[in-house]
């Protein structure tokens, strides 16, 4: 039967002889976005646990494409098995570090036991060098002497921390890599989901940002995309740079269990001034030994390390694909920290640097394109 069109609709003629589709009203695609954004809500409240493994997900799938396209031209007819693999190689680049670390602390875990054990019944001994320190040094040895180095005074130092305690203590930390791994078969999942499906996803989101914003719906998408990309390998190559060259420095200085420390700070560089607080603590640890110029050798060469990196190799790097002023780039990166956890740290800035692109284009609505957009 023919359709009326409501008062105020245009029928216009469709693909198929003799059928008319009728464009809705302004009051009705009024009711229909606001349906979409009820929906879209829902969505979201629905699937909040979820929200930060799908990010991460649609993060990683970002900063792969690339390199899928490539494995997928070898085999076009496979793009299933091309995201399989993808996905299996990003879950081992995540389980290995993470494994090596749980086998060498659970190595160390029964001479830590075994020390804290000693100190409670005999106390610990003050080291070597304490009384050597300029000035204040005997002064140091006699409180270390008074506080420390009897059992009365450790056992008030390490309180109620026993084998029982480190024990109820590892049982959360259990529970709690259980959840994240849950997660993080969720993460995976989607990760393949959006690779077999990238090519699909892709067009959709661009047809769907240009009919919402026009022409800077396309551009702001394209552009955000590649700073996704260029923020997440930036910062991983960075750091993983940065941790390895570190870890050398580790091994040379005679650091306890260097590769393990090498496998923290590569984690910790991803978080700013994480990789500071690796390396410090391992000069620190060499002091406490007597090896004062090891120490000292180590910190100061991690300086320079991280310095190089986060100020000349990184920026390189990304290139001009996010140019923050300093103040929003650390505001995005701690606030997203803060907000999204790790996953913030590559999304925090994208954010700020989003922001910067819708003022500058409300700035000058008649310029989609500027030399000095902070996103290329």
């Amino acid at each position: 039967m023919p359709i009326e069109p409501e008062s105020g609709a245009m029928a216009k003629p469709g693909p198929q002889a003799g059928v008319q589709y009728v464009a809705e009203p302004d009051r009705v695609r009024t009711r229909q976005l606001y349906l979409t954004l009820a929906i879209v809500l829902l969505s979201c409240w629905i699937a909040s646990e979820f929200l930060t493994p799908i990010a991460w997900a649609a993060v990683l799938a970002i900063a792969e494409w690339p390199l899928f396209e490539k494995a997928l031209r070898r085999m076009p007819d496979r793009p299933g098995l091309v995201a399989a693999l993808f996905t299996l190689a990003t879950a081992l680049l995540v389980i290995l570090p993470l494994s090596l670390a749980a086998v060498t602390l659970a190595q160390e875990s029964q001479g830590a036991l075994e020390w804290l054990k000693h100190a409670q019944q005999s106390g610990i001994a003050a080291p070597a060098w304490l009384a050597g320190i300029p000035l204040f040094g005997d002064r140091l040895n006699g409180w270390w002497q008074q506080h420390v180095a009897n059992p009365q005074g450790s056992n008030a130092l390490l309180g109620t921390l026993t084998a029982s305690s480190v024990l109820g203590w590892t049982r959360s930390i259990g529970g709690e890599v259980a959840k994240e791994s849950a997660l993080f078969l969720v993460t995976l999942l989607a990760l393949a989901t959006l690779l077999a499906r990238g090519r699909e996803i892709a067009a959709q989101s661009r047809e769907v940002s240009v009919r919402m914003f026009g022409a800077f719906g396309g551009t702001f998408l394209e552009r955000m995309i590649g700073a996704v990309r260029a923020t997440v390998n930036g910062t991983v190559l960075v750091s993983v740079l940065e941790g390895t060259i570190i870890g050398i420095g580790y091994g040379a200085a005679g650091v306890p269990q260097p590769l393990l420390f090498a496998t923290f700070t590569i984690v910790l560089a991803l978080v700013p001034f994480g990789a500071w607080a690796a390396f410090g603590l391992a000069s620190l640890i060499l002091i406490g030994n007597g090896d004062f110029l090891a120490g000292g050798l180590l910190f100061a060469f991690g300086v320079v390390v991280m310095t190089v990196g986060d100020n000349v190799v990184q920026p390189s790097v990304i290139g001009s694909a996010v140019k923050l002023p300093f103040l929003l780039a650390m505001i995005g990166a701690f606030g997203g920290l803060a907000q999204l956890g790790l996953v913030g740290l590559f999304v925090g800035p994208v954010v700020m640097a989003a922001l910067l692109l819708v003022w500058r284009q409300w700035m000058s609505p008649s310029t989609t394109e500027s030399a000095d957009d902070p996103v290329h």
